[in-house]
């Protein structure tokens, strides 16, 4: 099985240090070797066909797809280009061939690559990268949450654009610019309704695919590789994304080539029958239990303290996964990430210190072994092993706890009202930059769920998140993450069941070019459906 070795944080720290060049007071190129402008017609034969398991995204235009995952950001992403990319070794330039960075950590300027055509055959220009962050101050991008980090983007050449930003911010490169999709002036300028817009314009990027297709009932895309690509040629004549039921059956039968997975039995089946497999790593998922913290019992940090000594999340991780289970860390950040603090506190599973804290609270058991006063609820959108596994182990210190099913606009809602006592999500993209935490818990978040609910209101930890992002020193920066770490592992506002890798299947005879993207894709999304795969670069 393929999985990347986790680097020294050490030598993780030097690649951002050389990522936020310039904090020693200097301008200096922070990625050189220049691109050829458009594809040759050399390199590997183009394979005709992949056909890969995904459900419905949504329209793929910036403005349409859906927010609920990552799918629709992947979808579009073929389609449409950002400045900076990343691959298996992280960040790269993409529309952008070379950038500098002021000394003072608040001016970016971005070379930009020549010769780049949109899909309907007008020149890509700085005029487009002024104006799709223009366009975005007025239309946000759902997918990235601080473009007001920009104070102004103008064009300094045809082939040239300064940033300037309010203040300094350390995930810039990854996490604002290697998101935001540039647009084409020429389409968007008279379009004032964006998330209602289909003209097939819509669809015009500079991307290495074009939409050939879109089932909106069926969810399914077919995609046709773009002739004219500029960094080079690309592998895969057609992608389609398609709908199986039964993604390992489908595979069998030869219906589908590659679909991802989080069951470790499946993976030990396919790899038996010769499939590929690779591992997500970093893990970039979590599983965990959102507490209101606005509840009159659940507001109390110890009984939430309580509940994490209750819970047996090693066996809950070894019975629903399989593999190798990660249990959560209650940090959030996943002990596989560089990110990972190692000294933060976790929560063995103890049921003696759960009872001694109960008692504390005065929470006495009744004849039946039942504590008064204490009945809570889990809430959940789907059938949970976990909700239910959590009925039991509760059940074993006195606390009765009942499980509360609703659909999944129910319970966004919910979430969003503070109308639960506990809630299960789960969520991923947590392989890339730590500032997810702030976002999370300061409301920021793209991600519907993270973002609902009360705001972590902790001063401290609000002032090291935001002391974090305008830390370029790598080391310095990830002291102030440790620090975060520290106070979400005290205060538990969540807790973490468990970190779930992903899988991915593939038929190594029809293409065999997946890797782990370093780092996630866009802001840490542990998928294989990066394009950068799907290119051969001309040299």
């Amino acid at each position: 099985m393929l999985s990347r070795t986790k680097f020294g944080i050490m030598i993780v720290l030097c690649c951002l240090a050389m990522i936020v060049a310039g904090c020693n007071g200097s301008d200096k190129s922070a990625a050189a070797s220049p691109v050829p402008q458009a594809a040759k017609a050399s390199g590997p034969e183009q394979i005709p066909m992949l056909r890969l398991v995904w459900g419905n995204s949504g329209y793929p235009s910036p403005f349409a797809f859906s927010p609920s995952g990552p799918g629709g950001f992947l979808r579009s992403s073929f389609l449409f280009d950002t400045l900076t990319w990343k691959d298996e070794k992280g960040l790269i330039p993409w529309l952008a061939k070379s950038w500098k960075v002021s000394g003072d950590g608040l001016t970016y300027t971005f070379e930009l690559e020549q010769g780049v055509q949109w899909h309907d055959g007008k020149p890509f220009t700085a005029e487009d990268v002024v104006f799709s962050f223009a366009y975005y101050k007025k239309y946000p991008f759902m997918w990235t949450g601080d473009i007001e980090q920009i104070k102004s983007v103008r064009k300094t050449g045809d082939y040239t654009v300064e940033f300037a930003l309010n203040n300094k911010y350390a995930p810039f490169l990854t996490d604002l610019v290697g998101i935001v999709p540039i647009i084409p002036k020429h389409v968007w300028e008279k379009v004032d309704k964006p998330v209602e817009y289909r003209d097939p314009s819509a669809l015009v990027g500079t991307g290495p695919y074009t939409l050939k297709q879109y089932d909106e009932k069926s969810g399914q895309y077919l995609y046709e590789a773009n002739p004219n690509f500029f960094k080079g040629k690309v592998l895969v004549k057609e992608v389609a994304y398609v709908n199986a039921a039964n993604k390992v059956l489908s595979m069998k039968k030869n219906e589908v080539d590659g679909g991802s997975t989080t069951s470790y039995p499946e993976v030990e089946q396919m790899q038996k029958e010769g499939f590929g497999v690779i591992k997500s790593a970093p893990t970039g998922s979590a599983l965990r239990v959102t507490f209101n913290l606005d509840h009159p019992q659940l507001k109390d940090k110890r009984l939430r303290q309580a509940i994490a000594y209750a819970l047996d999340r090693k066996e809950m991780a070894q019975k629903i996964t399989g593999g190798e289970p990660i249990v959560g860390n209650a940090g959030i950040i996943p002990p596989d990430s560089p990110w990972y603090n190692p000294k933060v506190k976790n929560y063995a599973y103890d049921t003696a210190q759960a009872e001694r804290i109960l008692d504390e609270l005065g929470y006495k058991k009744n004849a039946g072994g039942v504590r008064d006063g204490l009945k809570l609820s889990v809430m959940v959108s789907s059938t949970s092993q976990e909700a239910q596994m959590m009925v039991e182990m509760l059940k074993k210190v006195g606390i009765e706890l009942t499980l509360r099913q609703a659909d999944s606009a129910t319970f966004s809602t919910a979430m969003g009202e503070n109308k639960y006592d506990m809630a299960i999500t789960g969520h991923i993209g947590l392989s890339g930059d730590p500032d997810y935490l702030r976002l999370w818990f300061l409301g920021k978040a793209s991600n519907s769920l993270a973002a609902r609910g009360k705001t972590f209101d902790n001063a401290e930890f609000q002032q090291f998140a935001l002391q974090q992002i305008g830390e370029l020193d790598p080391m310095k920066r990830k002291a102030l993450v440790d620090s975060m770490q520290n106070i979400l592992a005290d205060e538990l506002p969540t807790l973490v069941l468990y970190h779930r890798p992903f899988y991915y299947m593939f038929k190594k005879s029809v293409f065999d070019g997946y890797f782990n993207t370093y780092g996630g894709i866009a802001d840490g999304i542990p998928l294989w459906d990066n394009k950068a795969a799907f290119i051969h670069e001309s040299k």
